[in-house]
């Protein structure tokens, strides 16, 4: 593998999916349109969170005006607080009382939050990303190329899932069990590399079985908020787990099958000669990116140097934030990097001026 094509929120963005910033806004703002209730255990628990909490009305304020925390920012309490074995008044972590554990079942809801806000903003095809494979396997390119996605979504699973690439992507570790196996797995396809280092809203995982299961062409966690009978271990009938890794400083990267994604995705860096930021913001949470990203730049063969291109133009960007931005790649990666003013969209209409 020659280049390595690294996706961040921006690329999704770029199709439709929400930011970290808009999440929760996005979500209540649908739960009004659609229902005009809050009625879910899960939707009346993240209520009273964010009223306890942030002091923030979701049942009648005008959601538009409500300065939301960040995604990262509610999360991090959370984590934090698990991390310390603390607890915050009304939301209690872990204990002999019954009704413990509230901090921990807040944060699989804020989890699973954005997986139903991402699979409800995500009902298209990925024009773009399907672009991006499509031209590169034209170019005959695709062989040269790995993917590494900091995203949730499947956007680029089902690109290189279409029928007329023959392809199908490799993650880097062994799935105990497949839906529609037969039909993900087809004759004579292609295999690629595509590291999803984060996690992926079509992987479960049984904490019982320690297994994975794959469910391509669909985000299977979110069967564990709208159909549970299918999120169900058949050997051993424990309700799946989603395997996400939030994006907050204090991120858990001690799962086995994470582990392994990560191994592999160094591994195989080391060898590259170009990576492709396309829509990542190289923001300050990201330390264990960025720690991998300076393992590859400097444990690598002296003889095999390596250069890094930032593709994050999008409309209505400032130049005071690309400037900010850019300094933030200078300041890490060094003069290796070639910052340009190339959109997503641009870079999947053209990819082979750049790998």
């Amino acid at each position: 593998m020659k280049t390595a094509i690294f996706l961040g929120a921006g690329a999704s963005a770029s199709e439709g999916a929400p930011t970290q910033n808009n999440l929760f806004r996005d979500f209540f703002k649908t739960i009004r349109e659609e229902e005009n209730i809050i009625s879910s255990e899960m939707e009346r628990e993240l209520a009273t969170f964010f009223y306890l909490m942030f002091d923030i009305d979701v049942d009648h304020n005008d959601l538009d005006n409500i300065q939301f925390p960040t995604f990262e920012e509610a999360l991090g309490v959370l984590d934090l607080a698990d991390s310390r074995n603390e607890s915050f008044r009304n939301f209690s972590n872990l204990n002999v009382a019954s009704n413990s554990g509230r901090l921990m079942r807040l944060r699989l809801y804020l989890i699973l939050l954005m997986a139903q806000i991402i699979h409800k903003k995500l009902q298209i095809s990925g024009e773009i990303h399907i672009r991006l494979i499509e031209n590169l396997l034209n170019k005959d390119k695709l062989k040269d190329v790995l993917f590494i996605s900091s995203n949730y979504d499947i956007l680029i699973d089902n690109a290189l899932l279409n029928e007329k690439f023959n392809s199908y992507p490799d993650y880097g570790v062994e799935f105990k069990e497949i839906e529609d196996g037969d039909r993900y797995i087809k004759t004579n396809a292609n295999k690629v590399k595509l590291f999803k280092i984060h996690g992926s809203l079509n992987w479960l995982y049984c904490p019982t079985c320690n297994y994975l299961k794959l469910t391509p062409y669909k985000k299977g966690v979110i069967n564990l908020i709208h159909d549970i009978n299918q999120a169900y271990c058949k050997d051993c009938e424990t309700i799946y787990s989603p395997l996400i890794v939030p994006p907050t400083f204090y991120k858990d990267l001690s799962n086995v099958f994470l582990s392994i994604v990560w191994n592999q995705t160094e591994n195989y860096l080391l060898n590259v000669e170009k990576v492709i930021f396309c829509g990542y913001s190289f923001q300050d949470a990201d330390i264990h990116i960025k720690y991998l990203l300076k393992r590859i730049q400097k444990n690598r063969d002296e003889n095999l140097k390596i250069s890094f291109i930032v593709i994050n133009n999008h409309e209505g960007k400032s130049r005071e934030s690309a400037s900010e931005e850019k300094n933030r790649y200078i300041r890490f990666l060094g003069r290796s990097v070639e910052y340009t003013d190339y959109s997503f969209d641009n870079f999947a209409k053209n990819p082979e001026k750049f790998v």
